[in-house]
């Protein structure tokens, strides 16, 4: 074991060596490492040590002595070979990928990057609204009797719960993570991954992160405020497709204004955007493309925190601060850290959920109607586990993740993008060929995670990190040949083959990107690509003619959708125009796993709008007469 610690803290300095101002991993990372596994992906652990022993038997393979007795330019020699093989290179990316993430995640390292330190705990008002939110297992007073049970209280849940507890229906939502306030937001990437963000992995051509939230507010409250409405030519080919004029952009305007209307949604500002505008809007002007302020929910926002990792001054109206409060001062009340394990059903249709609290006990939620709401990759398995509503063989099917990468630029003006928000500019020029080019600014611990680099190159482009100008690619999936399941041993798995149209879309996308960052000045660029993460102004060319395997991108997802697919055929969809499972009534879906297929733009504010014109249909089936019913305890 103590060898094993040697090599591995070996390894974490020849990946990130430091420098004079950057100090270099200590012990305190490796045992730091390794308990975050433990805690976050077990099963994980053992494949974890394996890599550190397999690197030190190719070590002394290769040169007769152990890893860690190795000089420092020996040692790199051993990790770039493990890097240029093809079954070296993604375990060992995802070795530095935690080991990046791991140092620079300290208020020492963040202070030497010349970030922010963490904020102090701010004092909080008490509104009579939280009177409304109870822990699961602190709940006392037996089941539950309501109109409608919503699982989930992200874009979807919060939604649709919102328009029908405002009606006067009795809503109860159930949220599996927890209730957390500004005061819990302190920067830490890790603590957030510890607590409600959650890394799930596509696996096919490639491996592939997509992160989502686990709490009170869902993925609206880890994510950077980007409002867009779903561009009209997607809604029109949905109605094609589906023959329908009802997702018409002329009939889903009034639900995208209402929703609006409750996130206070506005262009971002430039005191907001930082430098960065200038550099997209000096490369667009100078290229002829279109360029614009992004629309976000979060008026007055100060750039005091990466949104991935939760807004610590509020400014952010993700659902925990707008569509929820509202609910519950119309009577909802919610109950957080609470797992729904079933769906209770009487013949073919749904009569409430069953509910499991942290502390083991069970809960009763008995309702004239269920919504689920609980996310893309979430809600497919909880109707797969129970073996309902897939007599079309569509559940978990069709999913679309919208594969996104980044292009860094090295310009000669400071940008300082941690100082401003993260997503605040974009062009969209290139839309309807389904690349969409937004700002990306990361903070300063999670800014080496960006950079498909080790040792050396690595250190030096993080020295250069207050002239660097992030960019983030997002592109419409070509197919939604993904798909969420659970495997032989029953854990959830999710497949995605990474298609060689989205493969040429992605490559044009970021040739897009080099040449913006380019004609706006910069020196060098970084794509997050293995296979060339380093390109000078005169390889543009060189790069333009690749086609890189899928692998060899740093893909990253935050938008599954389209696992429950809407439709009119029961024997193609899972849910019909109304969101009402077609095999359970009154069950309804109501999240990303309802949408039609990949927009090629962040779908918050598109899955809300379905949300809201799904509590107009759930209304209409209810009617009033059950509407003034109040929560009651059986």
């Amino acid at each position: 074991m103590l060898r094993h610690h040697r090599n591995a803290l070996a390894l974490a300095r020849t990946l990130i060596p430091g420098t004079e101002r950057l100090p270099a991993p200590d012990a305190a990372l490796i045992a730091r490492a390794e308990i975050v596994l433990r805690e976050t992906a077990p099963s994980l652990v053992p494949a974890w040590r394996w890599l550190h022993d397999a690197i030190d038997v190719a070590s002394f393979a290769q040169t007769g002595r152990h890893f860690h007795a190795l000089d420092d330019a020996r040692r790199t020699r051993v990790v770039e070979r493990w890097q240029s093989s093809a079954g070296g290179r993604v375990p060992l990316s995802l070795v530095a990928l935690l080991y990046k993430l791991l140092h620079f995640d300290t208020p020492e390292m963040h202070a030497a990057m010349g970030g922010r330190l963490r904020p102090e705990r701010p004092l909080l008002d008490r509104p009579r609204w939280l009177n409304q939110i109870h822990r699961a297992s602190t709940w006392s007073d037996g089941d539950i009797e309501c109109d409608v049970v919503v699982v989930g209280t992200g874009a979807g849940g919060a939604f649709v719960g919102r328009e029908l507890a405002k009606r006067g229906y009795a809503v109860v939502f159930i949220e599996k993570g927890e209730h957390l306030r500004r005061d819990a937001f302190d920067g830490s990437s890790v603590e957030a991954h510890r607590r409600f963000l959650r890394s799930s992995f596509a696996i096919g051509n490639a491996v592939i992160p997509i992160f989502s939230g686990e709490l009170v507010g869902g993925s609206t409250a880890v994510n950077g405020g980007t409002c867009f409405h779903t561009p009209s030519w997607i809604l029109d080919d949905w109605c094609e497709k589906l023959g329908t004029t009802e997702l018409s952009p002329e009939n889903m305007a009034d639900y995208f204004a209402r929703v609006e209307n409750v996130l206070d949604v506005a262009p971002s500002l430039q005191r907001e955007v930082g430098p960065i505008r200038d550099v997209m809007a000096r490369g667009c002007d100078a290229l002829g493309w279109h360029h614009f302020p992004i629309r976000r929910n979060a008026r007055g926002c100060t750039g005091t925190g990466f949104c991935h990792f939760g807004c610590p001054s509020d400014a952010r109206r993700s659902t925990n601060l707008s569509a929820i409060p509202n609910a519950l001062e119309s009577g909802a009340m919610l109950l957080s850290e609470a797992i729904v394990d079933e769906i209770t059903l009487a013949g073919d249709r749904a009569t409430g959920v069953s509910v499991v609290a942290r502390s083991g006990q069970r809960i009763r939620v008995r309702a004239e109607a269920v919504v689920l709401a609980a996310g893309t990759l979430a809600t497919p398995l909880l109707l797969l586990d129970q073996g309902i509503c897939n007599t079309s063989s569509q559940v978990g099917r069709n999913l679309s993740i919208h594969p996104s990468v980044g292009v860094l630029g090295l310009m000669e003006e400071e940008i300082n993008g941690h100082h401003f928000t993260p997503q605040g500019y974009g062009c969209d020029e290139f839309l309807r060929a389904g690349e969409l080019i937004l700002t990306a600014q990361p903070d300063t611990n999670v800014a080496a995670s960006l950079f498909p680099l080790t040792g050396k190159p690595l250190m030096d482009v993080l020295e250069s990190l207050p002239r660097l100008a992030g960019l983030g690619l997002l592109i419409r999936d070509h197919s939604a040949n993904g798909r969420v399941w659970r495997d032989i041993g029953g854990r959830p798995l999710i497949t995605y083959h990474v298609t060689s149209e989205d493969r040429a879309r992605l490559q044009s996308g970021m040739v897009h990107c080099m040449e913006m960052l380019l004609t706006a000045g910069a020196t060098r660029l970084y794509p997050t690509l293995a296979s060339m993460p380093i390109v000078e102004p005169h390889q543009i060319g060189e790069f333009r003619a690749m086609l890189p395997k899928a692998a060899d991108y740093s893909l990253v997802s935050y938008h599954p959708l389209g696992t429950c697919r809407m439709g009119k055929d029961p024997r193609s969809s899972v849910v019909g125009l109304d969101h009402q499972t077609h095999d359970v009534r009154r069950l309804y879906i109501a999240d990303g796993s309802t949408v039609p297929g990949p927009l090629g733009v962040n779908p918050q504010l598109t899955i809300m709008s379905m949300a809201v014109r799904a509590a107009d249909r759930i209304h209409d089936a209810l009617g009033r007469a059950t509407s003034m019913r109040a929560c009651a305890c059986a």
